[in-house]
């Protein structure tokens, strides 16, 4: 990904000193807190953010727009070298919602701008019968703008993120390091069903080859 430019250096020591603050921490319980007492102050740091969107909307190198991202509203900010942590920016227009899913790891978000709406859900199947899945609401926390929540990985952290305002939002996401699994899990919890959602330039890869094991054998 793109480096930060020394414009927004600001967002470079920010991320500096957790990473050296995450290399500490052996267990993600400690790391899930700490970034839950470093993230409000970024929150609320208007003007950087002002200062990011600027950049997308003038076509600058970062963040960079292209790289490809498991969702459309996805804005990569930072990938640390060691895969030890990510941050993710989210813009949400009104009403819209991620799919319901699973993540690779744990996380910790918080709301930026306007109101971020998070609902979670258990998982109350055995996970015996393939593509088939029954998911139960638990909660709907909505944040404010500062306020931060956790999430967990596989079945311990089912959920949707979404904007439940008439005002376009802005969430941001600190994702830990991923398990080795190539895809999330997306649920349609209305059908009872669960398919593998992959990132963008598998699932094209993956498409390619199963096109050209066609043409090889028709």
């Amino acid at each position: 990904m793109s480096r930060i430019p020394e414009s927004l250096n600001e967002l470079q020591t920010i991320f500096d000193r957790w990473a050296e603050a995450l290399q500490k921490y052996k267990d993600n319980e400690k790391r899930i807190f700490y970034i839950g007492k470093e993230m409000p102050a970024l929150l609320m740091n208007r003007p950087l953010f002002k200062d990011i969107l600027t950049n997308i909307v003038k076509g600058r190198n970062f963040p960079d727009v292209r790289q490809a991202t498991m969702f459309s509203n996805e804005f990569v900010l930072f990938i640390h070298n060691r895969r030890l942590f990510s941050v993710r920016m989210y813009i949400y227009e009104p009403g819209q919602y991620t799919p319901i899913h699973d993540h690779n790891s744990w996380g910790v978000y918080g709301c930026v701008h306007k109101r971020i709406e998070v609902i979670r859900y258990r998982r109350e199947d055995d996970e015996s019968k393939p593509g088939y899945a029954r998911l139960r609401e638990i909660e709907r926390p909505i944040l404010e703008p500062g306020q931060t929540a956790s999430v967990l990985p596989l079945n311990d952290g089912i959920h949707q993120a979404g904007n439940p305002a008439d005002n376009t939002s802005i969430m941001l996401s600190v994702y830990g390091t991923p398990i080795r699994r190539l895809y999330v899990n997306q649920y349609d919890h209305l059908q009872n069903c669960v398919s593998k959602r992959y990132p963008p330039r598998l699932r094209k890869k993956m498409l390619a080859a199963q096109t050209l094991e066609k043409i090889l054998y028709y």
